[in-house]
């Protein structure tokens, strides 16, 4: 983690970074003016007054999210030149990530699960089938890549080929239950090219997650895991989804401790929907759940007190003032049968990767998304 003076002079430096690609964007220095203004007011409607009080370091870069690469980079220049084109043309811009389930197999059984209709013991899509839609992925200029499942540690070994195949250029993140996540898979994972893994983490209670996952041994994965992915330097996430029962300060000050106790850079926190196993069911939100939430996130990004542990990151609270994200807005989901998707919770099935070019699901998907999530 880093803050205080150290972050000034690093934020100082992005900012020299996107100025000069606002100007390589646009060669015209009124125009970049106005590019920069657009995405500072941008970042304010989602962020307000946030702050900037700190980032995780990794291999010499600076991250503030997981959906942004890391400066200085070449991929984070790429990222915010795409920015910048999608203020020029809103209605054309740049796809920046794509939620890529690669495997139908899963070890745990977890009540909320959003692939259970999918599952499988063997997977449907082949490794050369796998290798076509990242090919399609890469043409489509998306250099940020999230690897899901089922579980995609069952399919280490081809995910690895995918990262290989897709080269360098790429961002890549993996979702995993941690479940068999030892040092070996940890040290080949980094050796080729994962920035970083989000571990499901549902309980400061170890009772409690094993519950909700179904399995005795998922708390002690996750803990081996973010071990295992820290000592080989790669960043480490933990994904909690809360249902309405957990959202209370005691419980969020534990889990926020054991993070920080497990060396977690992030903290993903994801509303339960009405998808998967939970569909059908009385597991919304309230007011009152997300706006504990949405102070937490507040108080641990803002409060110097608060610098050595993991930054916050809530999407529902800035969904709620932006819109919907996905729906071909800024990512995609393709799901482990090759489906395309507005989100991973948004089934509205929209092609499939046999059949259907990556274009014409992005179109189809820009007018759709997630309805909890209009812009207000």
């Amino acid at each position: 983690m880093v803050s205080g003076f150290r972050l000034y002079v690093v934020w100082t430096g992005m900012i020299l970074t996107i100025i000069r690609i606002a100007l390589k964007t646009s060669r015209n220095p009124y125009h970049a003016l106005f590019l920069l203004r657009s995405l500072v007011i941008e970042r304010k409607s989602i962020h307000g007054n946030a702050g900037r009080n700190k980032a995780v370091k990794s291999d010499s870069k600076y991250y503030w999210s997981i959906n942004i690469p890391g400066w200085p980079s070449e991929k984070f220049n790429y990222f915010i030149a795409n920015e910048f084109r999608r203020i020029i043309s809103p209605e054309t811009g740049a796809l920046q990530t794509m939620i890529f389930s690669i495997t139908n197999v899963c070890p745990l059984n977890c009540i909320h699960c959003y692939e259970s209709d999918n599952l499988a013991n063997s997977n449907r899509l082949s490794l050369n089938e796998l290798k076509s839609v990242m090919g399609k992925i890469h043409e489509k200029g998306i250099r940020h890549i999230q690897f899901s499942g089922g579980e995609p540690l069952c399919r280490l070994n081809d995910m690895i080929e995918l990262m290989k195949y897709s080269g360098n250029s790429t961002d890549y993140w993996v979702s995993t239950s941690g479940f068999g996540l030892t040092p070996e898979a940890a040290a080949k994972m980094k050796t080729h090219g994962m920035t970083g893994v989000i571990i499901s983490l549902d309980h400061w209670d170890e009772d409690r997650h094993n519950a909700f996952r179904n399995h005795d041994r998922s708390f002690y994965w996750v803990k081996e895991a973010a071990k295992n992915c820290h000592e080989v330097g790669m960043i480490v996430c933990l994904s909690l989804c809360p249902v309405r029962e957990f959202v209370t300060e005691e419980n969020l000050n534990k889990y926020y401790l054991l993070a920080k106790q497990t060396g977690a850079g992030f903290i993903r926190i994801m509303e339960p929907m009405k998808t998967g196993r939970f569909k059908g069911k009385d597991i919304l939100f309230h007011a009152r759940e997300a706006e504990i939430l949405s102070d937490f996130m507040n108080k641990c990004n803002r409060n110097p007190a608060y610098a050595r542990f993991p930054v916050i990151l809530y999407g529902g609270y800035h969904q709620r003032k932006t819109g919907c994200y996905g729906a071909g807005n800024r990512y995609m989901f393709i799901d482990s049968n090759g489906n395309y998707h507005s989100c991973p919770f948004c089934r509205n099935m929209l092609g499939n990767v046999r059949t259907e070019s990556l274009d014409l699901a992005i179109t189809k998907a820009r007018g759709s998304g997630c309805q909890l999530f209009h812009k207000a």
